[in-house]
């Protein structure tokens, strides 16, 4: 130790290990000088030892407290202050030698970092308190166990369930000592939940589920959970659950089947160009309010890219109608389209009715086939387009209509315009946007689309398993021009399964049209000309399914895949009588 006193005996060498200490301690001797200022002091006020030592307390560091310690003999103890945003405390006492203060000396630990600490625990106990709280109230038993298999929490319902006097009599006990069920012990090392096991506790059913408790990636216990007290409560609910399930698909059925949508887009089957293009557009134009038109010709899909437009707009949950302005007779289609009053008419009905665009209020409606409506009923449908609303017949009442229009048709509306059998106004109503399903000779790339999509469908009807086609079929159909385009894919295939007694369509299987077709096809198309080839199997064809049908034209367009007024067409261009 080193020789040299000073202020009363503070050696040198101590005071070197003074310099050492993190925590902040300044001396004073009996005038207020400073005598120690540590390498802490330094840091904290931004003050060097030599600057301060011999200088006094209030000129260096002003309100300190140790200049009333000095006066008054009284310490200072556990007393805060602020040093930027630091927070210290520190405890200031007298130096007395021989019952004279000759001195005092402060000594200061910085304590933000406590602090924090300390306010975060608070937080914790208010988190615990509030958890405790929903821990105890709630009606699902549940306890936890750590590693050891030692309770470390446990509710009242658990507890109760237990017939335990309190949750505190089993805590820190071993799990088997209060409970004898081993379901309700701790889940394996291998941390695997254990979930909806049966287990029979104090004679009553319940449900019981175990999870394991990690924490950066470790296991420290499991927590096991009783979902149900009883059984019985559980069972009641499924039951309660499935009734309302059958209901709702029920509804959900009837719903479907009275408003008659039951296709969308993922319905529209082909992956080629301007399939994937008119998808899109389809989707985009769902979403909108607009009248839409949809032009293609006889058996292309558009009664089904209608049910699209309708299952992908906001009127989905609304009705969708389907009117064949074709196959109404003209003096019934305005009591059909508006309804009638009671009264209106001989043989109306009593009480009167409702019309399809009442029936579509909210929803849609489809009017198929909109080239062959009547003049006197076009004027008419241009109203409801205009005004937004309808009138029966016979009376005079204005109805609002909230329907979106979907229409309809194979046929060229601009010659109709100029033949003047179609109102141009109601052209400009009807063609807001305009959408036009391609013909499916000019998407031959969907056939293998369509005809295995179509296969899967029969098998399904016809109890079948037809894994393909023969490699000649797939070649014809490939060459075949389908002037009854998707409709008449689809009849071929139906006509196919009713023969095939294998897991492959033949041409044998084919309709004669066609396995004639694939006979002449072996001569060279330049010996004969397409246009003659195609034309005298679309004359064979015709006269095939007029002789099936007994003459009947409805029956004979429909297995063709066409409408009747194309039948007639074609019927007249070959001389057919």
């Amino acid at each position: 130790m080193g020789v040299k006193n000073l202020a009363g005996g503070i050696f040198v060498d101590e005071l070197a290990a003074l310099q050492s200490i993190h925590n902040i301690v300044m001396g004073i001797d009996y005038q207020g000088r400073i005598f120690i200022f540590n390498s802490a002091c330094e840091r904290v006020f931004g003050i060097k030892a030599e600057k301060a030592i011999g200088r006094f307390i209030n000129d260096v560091i002003p309100g300190t407290g140790l200049m009333k310690v000095l006066k008054t003999g009284k310490s200072h103890i556990g007393r805060k202050f602020m040093v930027g945003n630091s927070l210290w405390v520190v405890n200031r006492t007298p130096i007395i030698r021989g019952n004279k203060i000759t001195g005092a000396i402060g000594v200061a630990q910085e304590i933000t970092e406590l602090q924090h600490l300390a306010e975060e625990l608070e937080v914790v106990k208010e988190l615990k308190g509030t958890l405790q709280t929903i821990f105890d109230s709630a009606h699902d038993g549940y306890m936890a166990v750590n590693n050891d298999g030692n309770i470390i929490m446990i509710n009242k319902a658990f507890a109760e369930l237990l017939d335990l006097p309190s949750p505190e009599t089993a805590m820190g006990r071993h799990v088997t000592e209060v409970v004898k069920e081993p379901v309700l012990h701790p889940v394996s090392r291998s941390a695997k939940p254990h979930l909806a096991e049966i287990a029979r506790i104090n004679g009553r059913e319940t449900v019981v589920m175990r999870y394991p408790i990690r924490k950066d990636g470790k296991i420290f216990g499991s927590v096991c959970k009783v979902i149900f007290k009883d059984v019985s409560q559980l069972v009641s609910l499924a039951e309660k659950i499935n009734h309302l399930n059958r209901e709702l698909n029920y509804y959900k059925n009837e719903l479907e089947r009275v408003q008659g949508a039951r296709y969308t887009v993922d319905n529209l089957i082909g992956s080629s160009p301007v399939m994937v293009r008119l998808k899109e557009t389809v989707r985009r134009v769902a979403q909108g309010p607009s009248t839409v038109l949809i032009r293609g010709e006889s058996g292309t899909g558009k009664e089904l890219l209608a049910h699209a437009l309708h299952s992908g707009s906001p009127r989905r949950f609304g009705p969708f109608v389907k009117v064949n302005c074709a196959a109404v007779p003209e003096n019934l289609l305005e009591s059909e389209l508006f309804g009638y009053r009671e009264g209106a008419f001989t043989g109306a009905r009593r009480g009167g009715k409702i019309g399809k665009f009442e029936q579509a209020n909210g929803g849609t409606i489809f009017l198929d086939e909109i080239g062959d409506m009547p003049m006197s009923m076009q004027s008419k449908l241009l109203r409801v387009l205009q005004e937004k609303e309808i009138e029966r017949l016979g009376e005079n009442i204005p109805r609002p209509a909230d329907v979106r229009v979907v229409a309809a048709t194979n046929r060229a509306l601009e010659e109709l315009i100029s033949e003047g059998r179609f109102r141009q106004d109601l052209y400009y109503r009807l063609n807001v946007v305009s959408l036009v399903i391609p013909p499916l000779r000019e998407r031959m790339e969907d056939i293998e689309d369509l005809a295995m999509h179509f296969i899967s469908k029969f098998n399904m009807e016809f109890g079948l398993d037809v894994q393909d086609m023969e490699k000649d079929v797939w070649n014809l159909f490939h060459s075949y021009h389908w002037p009854g385009n998707v409709r008449e894919l689809e009849n071929i295939i139906e006509r196919a399964f009713n023969m095939v007694d294998g897991q492959f369509i033949s041409l044998s299987h084919l309709p004669q049209y066609l396995q004639k077709m694939s006979k002449g096809s072996r001569r060279s198309p330049v010996e004969r000309g397409l246009p003659a080839l195609l034309d005298q199997v679309e004359k064979e064809a015709i006269l095939e399914v007029l002789a099936s049908t007994g003459g009947n034209k409805m029956q004979a367009a429909k297995l063709l895949g066409i409408s009747r007024a194309w039948l007639y067409k074609k019927m007249k261009q070959y001389s057919i009588k």
